[in-house]
């Protein structure tokens, strides 16, 4: 099985960090209570983006376990290092809810230019995305699609896909 654990997101983090990007790519700005990216519009757009990949992978089987929740929540946390709160993730779930009324397939539409001005944020959506898919100890044929379609509209090869996939895999051990 494979689990999001501690090192792989320390290991997403550092390749955001590794590609040069600037801060705020790496969603680890001191949050506002409010608003965690109040000042940083770039950073927000991104973020939502990963977030609403994570989301959508959560709701691809049409019910979000308790596991799945636990997980994507904390992917934020490690992802922006606790700068994230619960009431901030709360609020983006319901935004994910509403706009994913449009259907899966636009809605990766709509986030895949964002996610892809980037390739270590293509290569974080499809990580995060698949340990998702896995969180609950089993994968059903609508996250498998989802995985398929994710990295379709990505761009993502075969090839790299798989690596991916390895590397979580690998991880998990």
């Amino acid at each position: 099985m494979i689990q999001l654990q501690d090192k792989t997101l320390k290991r997403i983090r550092d390749e955001l960090l590794e590609v040069g990007q600037p801060p705020s790519v790496h969603f680890m700005k001191v949050a506002d209570v409010e608003d965690p990216f109040a000042g940083d519009p770039d950073a927000k757009r991104r973020f939502e983006a990963l977030f609403e990949v994570m989301y959508l992978m959560v709701m691809a089987d049409n019910q979000v376990a308790d596991v799945e929740r636990e997980v994507l929540r904390g992917a934020v946390r490690g992802l922006t290092e606790h700068s994230v709160r619960t009431h901030h993730i709360e609020k983006l779930f319901v935004q994910c809810a509403e706009l994913s009324k449009q259907g899966v397939d636009v809605r990766l539409k709509a986030v895949a230019p964002i996610i892809k001005e980037d390739p270590a944020l293509v290569d974080a959506a499809f990580s995060l995305a698949a340990a998702l898919a896995f969180a609950d100890n089993e994968i059903q044929d609508s996250e498998n699609e989802l995985i398929n379609d994710l990295a379709d509209v990505l761009g993502l090869d075969t090839e790299r896909a798989d690596e991916l996939l390895n590397q979580l895999e690998k991880e998990s051990e």
